[in-house]
């Protein structure tokens, strides 16, 4: 049996497992809205709860005001603000936000012999950190802005090593 708090902040429940279901099905409910198991203290997004994955994948908007959904702000997490992005920038997901910008900056820092190849690096770095964030916590989203970094950083670091080798050679060479 589960608790939520709708969109009105006035608590719902005890409701079972397949009520919550219909609910997430008919857009009552979604991954954001303020859950907490009966008889614990701890509320937590619909979303981190295993069992309403099925479920969750289907739904498609936020449900309607008046109906059970976004956390109030009295409860912390969520805090119930808007995203003025519409989601598409995943600004609670700081390691793919920032990896995501550093795979844009790398395609010029990888020409810089050696600086590059650590740039690079740390591009690579934060796209796998986003991606363990979002794994950990669906909510943050950025699973696209993760996979840029991975992607731009591996084949940033790449060139970063081919470009410094030339320059070598060149060095080399020219002496």
């Amino acid at each position: 049996m589960y608790h939520i708090v709708g969109s009105d902040n006035q608590p719902r429940g005890p409701i079972d497992a397949a009520t919550l279901n219909q609910w997430i099905a008919e857009g009552r409910a979604n991954g954001q809205t303020m859950t907490c198991v009966e008889g614990s203290q701890e509320w937590k997004p619909l979303a981190y709860f295993s069992e309403f994955a099925p479920a969750l994948t289907g739904l498609a908007s936020p449900p309607p005001s008046g109906y059970p959904g976004a956390a109030p702000p009295h409860l912390g997490q969520g805090s119930g603000e808007g995203d003025a992005t519409g989601g598409l920038i995943p600004y609670k997901n700081k390691q793919a936000l920032i990896g995501y910008y550093m795979a844009f900056a790398g395609g010029l820092i990888m020409f810089i012999p050696v600086l590059g190849i650590f740039f690079s690096i740390g591009t690579l770095i934060m796209g796998i950190k986003g991606l363990k964030n979002v794994k950990e916590n669906p909510v943050v989203r950025g699973t696209a802005h993760a996979w840029i970094a991975v992607i731009g950083g591996g084949l940033e670091i790449i060139f970063s090593i081919v470009f410094t080798i030339f320059v070598v050679i060149g060095i080399i060479d020219s002496q």
